[in-house]
């Protein structure tokens, strides 16, 4: 059994399609983002209730996308600061915006990551949690607004 993230994935079959969540701010360090860009995993920038917004954890990787295939990840699964649990039973039934819950930066960040993507080649996959505000579909429909909106 490998005993080191790099042990890992030395061990593992090669494919482009690896990307690995850090749900630890801690772990969103030069060490753990060499590991990454050696084997070509890609870190998957998440809006979640622990870690600091998408602009600081890009920040943190000095702007890199680490997956060798291209590719980049995003979920946006709860407010920061937020738990799971309490971002569910606020969010239920999940059929509108609830006033207050959603991290303003959230979209601007998601905005940015995806022009920054798409200025360097890369397909991004953006997955929105109903709980990251209320409302999925109303979540993508503020940040194809705002991603067009940064196009006029």
């Amino acid at each position: 059994m490998a005993k080191s993230p790099d042990a890992f994935l030395t061990a593992i079959p090669k494919d482009k399609r690896y990307h690995i969540e850090l749900r630890t701010e801690a772990y969103l360090s030069e060490p753990a983002f060499n590991i990454l860009e050696k084997h070509g995993v890609g870190l998957v920038y998440s809006h979640w209730t622990w870690l600091p917004p998408l602009s600081k954890q890009f920040s943190k990787t000095g702007g890199r996308f680490f997956n060798s295939g291209g590719n980049c990840i995003i979920p946006l699964m709860t407010p920061l600061r937020m738990s799971y649990e309490d971002s569910y039973a606020k969010a239920f039934p999940f059929d509108k915006m609830v006033d207050g819950m959603m991290n303003p930066e959230m979209i601007e960040d998601t905005t940015r990551l995806i022009r920054e993507a798409i200025k360097r080649e890369k397909r991004i996959d953006v997955i929105i949690n109903n709980r990251a505000g209320g409302n999925a579909p109303l979540i993508a429909r503020q940040i194809a607004e705002r991603f067009l909106a940064s196009h006029s």
